[in-house]
């Protein structure tokens, strides 16, 4: 099939259809929690089934950070390892929740197979969480054991002293009830033998959501493998296409490496980065923090043929790589963007300049175990604004008012989302399941939007009061309520404004309790103490008055938005 046939939808799922009847992507439909999905015959079971495409791979190079290099075999070893030592050492069994942050080292790889694999619930931690954040985290998921580099144990000073601790590459002696990584975990031949189903859950991931605190988002084992399983099966279809020498849609180099950059406790980072690897036979560079020429230099030493990133990690690559054309990048073939909106402007420019670097874009969510919608290549080139189309067969999206209605093509509503990839439910919060996720199993993004003719899916704007900084979800009611701590001030509005590098980045509009005073630096070091960084507003601005007000008594939040965004001077 030709690549401008594949735009139309109903081709996608004829061929989809034909390549699905058999061989590894067979599909046979199968209810899941009561409704039915199709799904993947030859999915493995659960996540430690799922490892084991590791075994195929032997001592192929998997992964590799700064001068450390492992093999597939090796990082089964260790992952086995360590999941003897959660029993033995302590007493986790399945069903129990292990926390884990750190920075992207090898470990935290090793933690969440070490955890999932004896059908304990891994409990990755955004590593950018401040004391009381972690705090809430460990506690609310009901954690058993936290394991943690020098960093996050540092924040932790004073908070759960009573779980255990794992010090990852630092020393344990420096923390209270701890102990070094390296005495507890020694490889192993073979991991414990634990009897876990498809529908156990894997993982409590934390969202910021439009109210409070983050919500748990627990996620099974089936959820989690039909999302690589699908990506799969995507890149099987279109490179199967016929593109007549122009852009390919779907390179597939010959020894594939990716750069891993976006943290792992996001899906992006944990999904395609890590979990699509073990399948796709992609060997995993990982970065300690973000800085594009150290990218670069990465992408020549490991010869990286993709990256998956935040947007603006995108855009530093390509204008870092124009910026030092010694560094030789004519391995990377693929820069995909995800976590937040990819401006047009951005695909078409690589499109124009980069030509031997294929763009892709992907939309999903935490809830979707980042499943929903992807494009790359000249289906991407053809429509740059799309956020992608779903997986033929296995991933379904549609669009709804406000009252729940199917809407026309064409017509904008809130984005929806169906597959096997959902998740089961937001970890003790049962009133948060029930509006996000229907009794049919549509997941309610929060997303406007809308799908064209073909099928392909458009994201316009947000339902619900999130920023997205940067890939990072922040919900502003939660900094609202931080900054309403605050002695002097009496109320705050929080929202977002436009930002040509993040996307968004944060603005407040703060009032003061009568007769008080405060700066916006003490205002930042306030909120520093108690929230992660990228949280903390850019823009302030500090009144005595009210905030404006609507006839409902509520905050003129839309007012005050675009005020900041004409005194800031960026308007459209």
């Amino acid at each position: 099939m030709h690549v401008n046939e594949f735009l139309k939808q109903k081709n996608r799922e004829a061929l989809a259809s034909e390549l699905t009847k058999e061989g590894l992507f067979e599909l046979t439909e199968e209810t899941v929690r009561g409704n039915k999905y199709n799904v993947f015959v030859s999915a493995p079971k659960n996540l430690h089934d799922y490892f084991q495409f590791a075994t195929i791979h032997g001592e192929w190079d998997f992964l590799a950070y700064e001068d450390e290099s492992y093999s597939y075999q090796e990082v089964l070893a260790m992952a086995a390892g360590f999941a003897h030592a959660l029993i033995n050492d302590y007493g986790i069994k399945k069903g129990d929740s292990v926390a884990f942050s750190m920075r992207n080292y090898p470990e935290w790889m090793f933690s969440y197979m070490a955890v999932t694999s004896i059908g304990a619930i891994a409990v990755p931690l955004n590593s950018w969480w401040q004391g009381e954040e972690l705090d809430y985290g460990i506690t609310h998921s009901e954690s058993k054991l936290f394991i943690g580099d020098d960093e996050r144990l540092e924040r932790l000073n004073g908070f759960v002293e009573d779980i255990p601790r794992i010090a990852v590459r630092c020393e344990a002696s420096n923390y209270v009830n701890a102990k070094n990584f390296q005495d507890i975990v020694k490889p192993h031949e073979s991991f414990p033998v634990v009897e876990v189903d498809p529908e156990d859950d894997a993982s409590i991931m934390y969202t910021s959501g439009s109210t409070g605190y983050p919500k748990g988002v627990v996620a099974t084992h089936r959820s989690i493998i039909n999302t690589p399983l699908a990506w799969a099966f995507l890149a099987t279809l279109a490179g199967s296409l016929e593109t007549d020498g122009d852009s390919q849609t779907f390179p597939q180099p010959e020894k594939p490496c990716t750069l891993a950059a976006v943290p792992l406790f996001h899906v992006t980072g944990s999904h395609s980065n890590f979990l699509l690897s073990l399948l796709s036979a992609t060997k995993i560079v990982l970065m300690y923090k973000w800085d594009p020429l150290s990218a670069l230099r990465l992408v020549e030493k490991h010869q990286v043929s993709s990256f998956s990133g935040v947007p603006t990690m995108s855009e530093d690559i390509l204008r870092t790589s124009k910026e030092n054309p010694d560094i030789d990048v004519s391995s990377l073939a693929m820069l995909n963007g995800g976590g937040a909106a990819r401006p047009p402007e951005q695909i078409k420019a690589q499109e124009r300049d980069h030509p031997t670097k294929v763009a892709g874009v992907g939309y999903g969510l935490t809830e979707t175990n980042a499943a929903g919608t992807n494009a790359s290549g000249k289906l991407l080139y053809t429509k740059p604004s799309t956020a992608g189309f779903p997986t033929p067969l296995i991933h379904e999206v549609k669009i709804i008012d406000e009252d729940g209605k199917e809407l026309a093509t064409g017509d904008q509503g809130e984005v929806c989302i169906r597959s096997a990839s959902n998740f089961r439910c937001y970890w003790k919060n049962e009133e948060a399941t029930k509006e996000s996720l229907s009794s049919d199993g549509w997941f309610r993004s929060g997303d406007v939007g809308y799908l064209d003719e073909d099928g392909f899916l458009f994201i316009k704007d947000r339902i619900k009061d999130i920023v997205i900084r940067g890939g990072e979800n922040i919900a502003c009611l939660e900094i609202e309520a931080v900054l309403a701590e605050h002695p002097a001030i009496s109320e705050a509005s929080v929202f977002g404004v436009p930002d040509e590098r993040l996307g968004e980045s944060l603005a407040t509009r703060i009032a003061l309790e009568p007769g008080q005073t405060v700066t916006e630096a003490e205002v930042s070091s306030f909120l520093e103490e108690k929230i992660a960084k990228f949280k903390i507003p850019s823009h302030m601005w500090i009144q005595e008055e009210e905030l404006p007000r609507i006839a409902s008594g509520k905050t003129a939040k839309k007012q005050m938005r675009e005020e900041a965004i004409k005194e800031l001077g960026l308007e459209s």
